[in-house]
């Protein structure tokens, strides 16, 4: 008896029963039945939240039984997609019971991704059947207009693609009518004459026709390929007329007059693929539609394509239309205005010429991007096309990686042009004075005897910069000197360097519209920090990485006074309905953490680089009728020979342009890189524009 009471006392305080002690549970009270009215709220409640299958679930069995919820569910999923459902809204207005059927009329607010809302006043019959309310579900309680049958379908509208032009209204991109040119096998008299004159025309082999055409059923009209409409009329149109051929189709297409001048800079177009298509469907966009996929075009896609307009209409199985649910015009589409120049594009270019490497030419008083190169490239033509299995694959496997954009995309070790960033954190935070005296013996032991480190032209010359002031020791890249500041300064505080070089903006991304690279400052706090990494860091090797646009940023800064902006390539979108623009104006992102005695100070030295003797790159630049500013690199790409940086700017004493150059395993700097910097300089400034 004691073990019950106390059991009972346990229940009556809502506490724990005892181990092994049996809980009576009383039966559940039953739920009440909904009634007519509660349930059409609940059923509209579920429909605000998508919920298909709570709505199935609130069907009258009668209905149930002729429509599976799998097929329930699509049909909301469906309709709800193909009219880019944004949000359903529902306000009950009033309800009649009769017996065992009642009508409740509610309105619907159906807000749409392209059209907006529409609103509709709708009427829901319902039955009570197996003891409990159901809806007498019908189509029409989606749409009224769907009440007597039919299907959504949406009908997209959308303005031609707009182009990308230069900052003087040169195109990068037209629009181009072209030919398609199909087959009919088995309208073909003579396959081989049908495939020579195809051959010929299309500049593709017999095989690789056939292969296109062959897949497909013998009666099926198939495209084997496209030319402009004269293309087709120097191609023969008496050859084209060959039973078999078919050229009567046209299609407007996006082109690039420029084939692979700034591809990477302003992209391509290419068929939406499954992703994007999630993206982008309440936009309007559909299988099959063109889309930006690299570079501005990327970037561009809202204002170069417009924003999509239609219809949305309910149709028959036949196709008849019978009502239209809601219409939207296509907003016009806008032209992207670059602050690239076409001229200064084309000498950066051809200074380039076939090196694998990357040049930056940007004006130092916004951060506008003049020219922006990367070798090798590709033509945007053919990968806006359809490419052949072999044609991709010989793209994607090229060991050059024409794909990347290496003066944004490509990440480097700096070498010898960090030394600005360390020439400036021993300055400002080490205590360093221009005028400090150094000994260059052409090594250094500072890391123990084992592991001697030497300066750059001690294999050649067995000997080093012997005495040298710091200010010297930048203008002549001398490493012993950094090897010792950068110690010191890592004894000071082993985030100083690391520190300014993001203020320096490296290690981040730019901010410009395209895709590119954050590079890599390492992080003293994170992992490891050996004594060897800074000695590294403060040549620029290691694991530290920078991009050429931000190397050329940075020098940008130097020239300008210290003021870091954010790149950019585009100047103004320009709307061709009514003349109105959006102007993207300059863009201060932040000023280097550097006084203006610091500032003179390398400026001064970096101006040494080019015009004094003892200047790494004096050899580059001598005689040349325009002052230059700019730091040498050299830095170490095992297994093969070093990358070749130069960067800087000009005019020296009134800079308006910094240029960024780098060529992969290109060797010494002062010998590849600065040669380069020097012709996109001299050609820049003899432009008669300038």
């Amino acid at each position: 008896m004691k073990r019950y009471s106390l059991l009972l006392a346990f229940l009556l305080a809502g506490c724990s029963l005892l181990p092994g002690d049996i809980a009576f549970t009383p039966a559940p009270s039953p739920t009440p039945a909904l009634s007519a009215e509660e349930t059409a709220r609940a059923f509209l409640k579920a429909w605000s939240e998508s919920d298909y299958p709570a709505l199935y679930a609130m069907l009258a069995p009668s209905r149930q039984a002729t429509i599976a919820v799998e097929q329930f569910v699509a049909r909301y999923r469906d309709i709800a997609a193909e009219a880019m459902f944004k949000s359903v809204q529902t306000n009950l207005v009033a309800t009649r019971e009769e017996g065992n059927e009642a009508e409740v009329k509610f309105n619907a607010a159906i807000d749409l991704y392209i059209f907006g809302t529409i609103q509709q006043e709708n009427t829901m019959l319902l039955r009570r059947e197996d003891g409990r309310w159901g809806v007498l579900w019908t189509p029409g309680l989606i749409f009224t207009q769907l009440a007597s049958g039919g299907r959504v379908r949406f009908s997209a509208a959308a303005s031609a693609r707009a182009d990308i032009l230069d900052r003087k209204g040169r195109a990068f991109t037209t629009p181009q009518t072209q030919v398609v040119v199909e087959v009919v096998p088995i309208e073909m008299k003579s396959e081989n004459a049908v495939l020579s004159v195809l051959a010929r025309v299309l500049n593709k082999s017999a095989a690789n026709i056939k292969n296109e055409y062959a897949k497909f059923p013998g009666d099926w009209r198939t495209e084997v390929g496209r030319l402009t409409p004269e293309q087709q009329t120097k191609a023969n149109l008496d050859a084209l007329n060959l039973p078999g051929i078919h050229t009567e189709t046209t299609k407007d297409m996006r082109t690039y007059p420029r084939a692979q001048s700034a591809a990477h800079t302003i992209g391509y177009l290419n068929q939406i693929n499954a992703d994007e298509l999630k993206e982008f469907w309440n936009r309007g966009y559909r299988e099959g539609d063109l889309i930006g996929k690299s570079g501005l075009e990327f970037w561009g896609e809202p204002y170069l394509a417009g924003t999509r307009g239609g219809k949305l209409q309910i149709v028959g199985a036949d196709g008849t239309v019978s009502a239209t649910l809601a219409q939207a015009p296509a907003k016009q589409s806008r032209n992207v205005q670059t602050t690239l120049d076409i001229d200064a594009q084309e000498i950066a270019e051809k200074a380039l010429g076939n090196r694998v490497g990357a040049a930056v030419v940007l004006d130092v008083t916004n951060g506008a991007v003049l020219a922006m190169v990367s070798h090798p490239a590709f033509d945007p033509n053919k990968l806006s096309q359809k490419l052949s299995a072999a044609e991709l694959r010989a793209l994607l496997n090229d060991p050059n990686d024409p794909l990347v954009n290496r003066a944004a995309q490509g990440a480097f070790p700096p070498g010898s042009v960090f030394k600005v960033v360390a020439y400036a954190a021993a300055l400002e935070k080490g205590g360093y004075l221009p005028t400090n005296g150094f000994e260059d013996p052409g090594y250094w032991d500072g890391l123990g005897p084992n592991f001697r480190k030497v300066c750059w032209i001690y294999e050649d010359t067995k000997h080093g910069h012997g005495k040298i002031s710091f200010s010297s020791a930048l203008t002549q890249s001398c490493d012993v000197v950094f090897y010792q500041v950068g110690q010191r300064l890592d004894q000071i505080d082993r985030n100083l360097m690391p520190n300014f070089a993001r203020a320096f903006g490296l290690g981040a991304r730019t901010g410009i519209e395209i895709a590119d690279a954050a590079g890599f400052v390492a992080d003293p706090n994170a992992g490891t920090w050996r004594p060897g990494d800074p000695i590294n860091l403060v040549i620029g090797q290691g694991n530290m990485l920078t991009t050429p646009l931000q190397i050329a940023n940075l020098m940008a800064a130097v020239a300008n006074g210290g003021t870091l902006y954010r790149p950019r390539l585009v100047s103004r979108v320009s709307s061709l309905a009514d003349g109105t623009e959006k102007v993207f104006a300059p863009e201060v992102k932040s000023k280097l953490p550097i006084s203006a005695a610091t500032l003179a100070s390398i400026k001064d030295a970096l101006r040494r680089v080019t015009t004094d003797a003892s200047g790494t790159a004096f050899s580059a630049f001598r005689g040349a009728k325009i002052i230059s500013a700019g730091k040498t690199g050299t830095s170490e790409a095992p297994p093969g020979d070093p990358h070749s940086w130069f960067a800087g700017y000009a005019p020296a004493d009134n800079p308006r342009i910094a240029i960024a150059v780098i060529v992969e395993h290109g060797g010494e700097g002062s010998k590849t890189a600065a040669p380069i910097f020097r012709e996109i300089m001299e050609k820049y400034f003899a432009l008669p524009s300038r």
